[in-house]
C-alpha cells in the first residue's frame, strides 16, 4: 500500500490547547461583549444604520442559529440609544371630516401631557358652563327674550280678535289650530241658524270667515317666524355665554401650545364645536333643550387617544415583530357592538408595530412575513410613500359592506430589517423588481470564522458568557476544550470554527445538565462529551435501525474479501435532526455491446442531475484513457445495490469508476475499504462534504463486524484539512486495526484497492504489461473484436440465406 497515502491518528483530529490562555475556570474569563467572525455582516449592518437616506433598509441573509437575529438586535439597539427620541402620536377627532380622524406627532412624553391638559379642561369646562347656564343672570336675560317674543305673540293675537270681533268672527283656539265661529249679537251661531239668515248675510258672514282665516294663517306664519328668532336668539344668547367661557378656558392651552400649529388648529376647532353645540357638550337632553341631540352611541369628540406613547423611551425606538400579520404590522380599528348592531370611532383606533418603530427600527422574520397576505405588499407601500395608513382590514381586500373609518395618513420614517434565509433574498431580489429598490442594504451572516488566536479566545468569552447569563454550571479547562472541539466538528474544518451558535449553547446548557445530574461542581470534557453522546442518542433511532439491517445482513454490505466489480461506497443521511454516514454497495457488469455506461437509478428515475453527471464524467475518463487510438465499443450497467430511494450528489463518481476498472480488468478490489470522493475527467479526485460522517458510518460497521487491521476508507487528499473524527475511529488508527488513506488520483486508489499498479501508457496507446489498465485496455480490445467477429458472422448468415433464397 502507499505510505504516501496513509493517514497517522495525529492528522484525523484537531486538539485543542489552552495553554497561552491564563484560567481556571469560566469564573475567571471576562463575558464576551463584541461579535466573532462577523465582520463582514457587521459592516453592512453599521453601514445601513447610518445611512440616513430612502431605500436602505436591510435585509439580513444567514442560516438559523448562525446568532444574527442576536447580533442584529445588540447592535441595532446599540444604535438606537445614540439617536433621537421617538415621538408620541395622537389620534384626534377630525371636525371637519369625522370619518378622517388625524394624527400628530409630538415630542416624547408630549402627548401624554397634552391629553391630561385638555381632559382637564373639557372636565373644567362643562362645570363652568353648567354654571354659567344655570346662573341667575343667563336665565334673567333668557326670560327676558322669551318675554319680548311672547309679547309679540300676544300683540299679534290680539290684533287677530279685534279685527274677527269687528267682522263678528268668534276665534276659538284648538288642538287642531284655530277655529272660526261666527256670531249674532255677540252670541255664535249654530248651523241651522246660519241657514235661516238671508242670504246676502250669509254671504258677508262666510266672506269675513274666509278674510280671518287668512288673517290666522298670516298670524301663524308670523309667529313660526317669532319662535324661529326666539329659538336664533336664545341660541346666540347660548353661544355669546358659551363662547366667553369656552374663550377663556382655551385662552391657556392656546398659549401652551402656540408652537403646535395642529395642535392650535384642533383646540380652535374644538372651541367652535363647543360653543355651537352646547347641549350635546353638556349631555342634555332635547326636552331641556331646544338643540337637537344625536341618537345611538354617542361619539365623545373631545377624547385624545393615544397610540404610541413615548414617555419613558430613552432614544430611537426598537421593535421585533415576531408575528407579522397585516393588522400586527399597520394596526387596526377595533369595533364594538350596541343594540344590535356594529359601530366604530377614533378611540378605537389602535397601532401596529410599523407606528411604533416610527423613527426608529422594526426587525420581522421574512419568511413570517411572506406567510401573511398583504403584509409584505402594504410594507412595500408605507416605506415608498413614507405614510402609514391604518385602514380597516375587510375594507382593505374588498370584503366590507359598511362604510368604516379612513384615518388620514400618518408620515412614517423607519428603518425596516428582514431577517430570512439567503434563498428568500435571492427570490425576492429576482422576482420582485421592487425589492432592489427597497432594501439596498444586505448584510450576509457566516457560519464558520477563521482560526486565530483572538477568536480561539473569544470562544472562551463566549462560553463564559451563556454560562453567567443563564447561570450555569462554570467550566473547567478540559470542558472548554472540549467545547471549542465541537465547534471545529461543527464546521467541518481543522482550521475554521463553527458560529452557529444556537447549537453550541445547547451543548453548554446540556454539558451544564449532566455535570449537575452526576454532582460535578465544574463541568468537565466528561460532561461535555456526556451531552454530545445524548444529544445523538435522542435523535439517531433511524441510523440505529440502519446499521442493524447491515448487522444482521438483510443489508448486504461485505467488509472483507475480495470482489469483481463491487465495492463500498459512503453516503450521508440526513434525517432533519442527525446527519450520519452509512456504506453503499455499488455494483457493475460489464457485457458486449455500444450503449456505453448505463445509470441504472437514472433509468429507474432514482438518480439527482448531480449524480447523473458524475456517471458521465466516468464516460470522459475512458476516453481519456483508452478512447485516442481505438473507438471505445461497450456497455456498463452502475446500481447502488439495495437503495430504494433518491441518489444525488457525485462523491460516489470515484468508487463507481474503481468498480467499472475492476470489472472490465477483473482485477478484485478489496471489500474492506470503503471509497468516497467525486472524481473529474482527467482522473483527479476532488473534495467531497460529510467526509467525518461517512467514515464514521463505515467503521461503525467493520466495528460491529469485527476489525482485522485491514479495513479503512479511502477519500480525497483534499478533505484531510475536515478530518475531525471521534476518538474510537482516531484510537482504531492509531492501533493499527483501521486505516484512512488520503489520494489526489485513481491510480493511487486502485493501488489500495487492488495492490496493483495501473501502469504506465506507451507510445502506442498500450499500458505496462499485465498492469491494471493494459488488462482493461485488452478487454476492451477483445469486446471490440468479439463485436467485429460478431457482425461478420451475422453478415455471412444473412448472404447465405439470400443465396438460399435466390436458387
Amino acid at each position: 500500500m502507499l505510505k504516501k497515502c496513509l493517514l497517522s491518528a495525529d492528522q484525523l483530529k484537531k486538539d485543542v490547547s489552552l495553554a497561552k490562555i491564563k484560567f481556571n475556570t469560566t469564573k475567571d474569563i471576562p463575558p464576551l461583549d463584541t461579535v466573532i467572525g462577523q465582520e463582514r455582516a457587521v459592516s453592512s449592518i453599521n453601514f445601513a444604520l447610518q445611512m440616513d437616506k430612502s431605500g436602505y433598509n436591510l435585509f439580513v441573509s444567514g442560516r438559523y442559529g448562525s446568532g444574527r437575529t442576536t447580533i442584529v438586535m445588540d447592535l441595532v439597539k446599540r444604535f438606537a440609544r445614540q439617536g433621537p427620541p421617538p415621538q408620541d402620536c395622537i389620534i384626534i377627532y377630525n371636525f371637519e371630516a369625522p370619518d378622517e380622524p388625524y394624527a400628530i406627532l409630538m415630542p416624547p412624553g408630549e402627548g401624554r401631557r397634552f391629553k391630561n391638559r385638555f381632559q382637564k379642561l373639557i372636565r373644567n369646562l362643562r362645570r363652568d358652563l353648567l354654571k354659567s347656564l344655570e346662573s341667575k343672570q343667563y336665565d334673567d336675560e333668557r326670560g327676558k327674550v322669551i318675554e319680548k317674543y311672547q309679547k309679540k305673540k300676544q300683540e299679534l293675537l290680539q290684533t287677530l280678535e279685534v279685527e274677527a270681533h269687528a267682522l263678528d268672527i268668534q276665534i276659538q283656539p284648538s288642538n287642531m289650530g284655530f277655529l272660526t265661529i261666527p256670531t249674532k249679537n255677540g252670541k255664535p251661531l249654530n248651523q241651522e241658524e246660519f241657514q235661516l239668515l238671508p242670504h246676502e248675510e250669509r254671504e258677508k258672514i262666510t266672506n269675513n270667515l274666509a278674510y280671518v282665516q287668512k288673517r290666522i294663517q298670516e298670524v301663524v306664519k308670523n309667529i313660526n317666524i317669532l319662535d324661529r328668532d326666539l329659538h336664533d336668539e336664545l341660541e346666540d344668547l347660548t353661544q355669546k355665554t358659551a363662547r366667553f367661557v369656552v374663550n377663556n378656558h382655551f385662552a391657556h392651552l392656546l398659549e401652551k401650545y402656540h408652537d403646535f400649529p395642529e395642535i392650535k388648529n384642533y383646540l380652535h376647532q374644538a372651541a367652535e364645536d363647543i360653543i355651537k353645540d352646547v347641549a350635546n357638550f353638556l349631555g342634555k337632553s332635547e326636552s331641556e333643550s331646544p338643540l337637537p341631540l344625536q341618537q345611538g352611541p354617542q361619539i365623545d369628540k373631545y377624547q385624545v387617544n393615544i397610540v404610541v406613547d413615548n414617555t419613558k423611551h430613552n432614544g430611537s425606538p426598537v421593535v421585533y415583530e415576531t408575528n407579522p400579520t397585516y393588522t400586527n404590522l399597520f394596526g387596526r380599528i377595533e369595533k364594538k357592538a350596541y343594540q344590535g348592531f356594529v359601530y366604530t370611532d377614533y378611540t378605537m383606533i389602535k397601532p401596529g408595530s410599523l407606528l411604533n418603530a416610527n423613527g426608529g427600527y422594526l426587525v420581522i422574520d421574512a419568511e413570517q412575513l411572506l406567510k401573511h397576505p398583504f403584509a409584505y405588499e402594504s410594507l412595500k407601500r408605507s416605506l415608498r410613500s413614507g405614510e402609514l395608513r391604518i385602514e380597516d382590514f375587510p375594507e382593505l381586500i374588498g370584503l366590507a359592506t359598511t362604510t368604516s373609518l379612513r384615518p388620514r395618513p400618518i408620515p412614517l420614517k423607519v428603518k425596516v430589517i428582514l431577517i430570512g434565509q439567503a434563498y428568500l433574498y435571492r427570490l425576492l431580489h429576482s422576482y420582485d423588481e421592487e425589492f432592489g429598490k427597497i432594501f439596498k442594504v444586505r448584510a450576509d451572516f457566516d457560519v464558520e470564522v477563521k482560526e486565530t488566536p483572538t477568536t480561539v479566545k473569544q470562544y472562551v468569552q463566549f462560553i463564559s458568557r451563556v454560562v453567567h447569563e443563564e447561570k450555569l454550571r462554570h467550566f473547567d479547562r478540559s470542558g472548554v476544550e472540549a467545547i471549542i472541539e465541537y465547534a471545529y466538528r461543527l464546521a467541518d474544518h481543522k482550521k475554521r470554527l463553527s458560529i452557529r451558535f444556537a447549537e453550541l449553547v445547547r451543548i453548554i446548557r446540556e454539558s451544564s445538565f449532566w455535570a449537575a445530574q452526576k454532582r460535578h461542581k465544574l463541568v468537565s470534557r466528561q460532561d461535555v462529551e456526556m451531552a454530545i453522546d445524548n444529544l445523538i442518542y435522542r435523535h439517531n433511532l433511524i441510523e440505529e435501525k440502519i446499521h442493524e439491517a447491515i448487522r444482521e445482513r438483510t443489508i448486504n454490505i461485505d467488509v472483507t474479501g475480495f470482489k469483481v466489480g463491487e465495492i463500498n461506497g459512503l453516503a450521508v443521511y440526513d434525517v432533519g435532526d442527525h446527519v450520519f454516514g452509512r456504506p453503499n454497495r455499488i455494483t457493475i457488469n460489464t457485457y458486449i455491446g455500444s450503449r456505453g455506461i448505463i445509470n441504472i437509478e437514472r433509468e429507474a428515475k432514482l438518480s439527482g442531475k448531480i449524480h447523473d453527471k458524475g456517471v458521465l464524467i466516468l464516460a470522459g475518463f475512458f476516453y481519456e484513457k483508452f478512447g485516442n487510438d481505438m473507438p471505445l465499443s461497450f456497455s456498463a450497467s452502475i446500481t447502488f445495490e439495495q437503495s430504494y430511494s433518491g441518489i444525488d450528489g457525485d462523491s460516489a463518481s470515484s468508487a463507481e469508476l474503481y468498480a467499472l476498472i475492476s470489472a472490465l480488468s477483473g482485477v478484485p478490489i478489496n471489500q474492506g475499504i470503503a471509497v468516497t470522493g467525486s472524481v473529474n475527467q482527467k482522473g483527479e479526485v476532488q473534495a467531497i462534504g460529510g467526509v467525518n460522517e461517512k467514515i464514521e458510518g463505515f467503521f461503525k460497521v467493520c466495528q460491529s463486524r469485527g476489525l482485522n487491521g485491514q479495513q479503512g476508507v479511502i477519500i480525497p487528499q483534499a478533505n484531510v484539512k475536515n478530518l475531525l473524527l471521534k476518538d474510537e475511529v482516531v484510537e482504531a488508527v492509531r492501533a493499527g486495526k483501521f486505516h484512512i488513506w488520503a489520494v489526489d488520483n485513481i491510480e493511487d486508489g486502485l493501488y489500495i484497492l487492488t495492490g496493483q499498479k495501473c501502469g504506465l501508457r506507451h507510445k502506442d496507446g498500450s499500458y505496462t504489461q499485465n498492469s491494471i489498465f493494459e488488462k482493461v485496455r485488452q478487454r476492451l480490445v477483445e469486446f471490440a473484436r468479439q463485436t467485429q467477429a460478431f457482425r461478420q458472422q451475422i453478415s455471412e448468415m444473412s448472404k447465405k440465406d439470400q443465396d438460399d433464397s435466390e436458387e
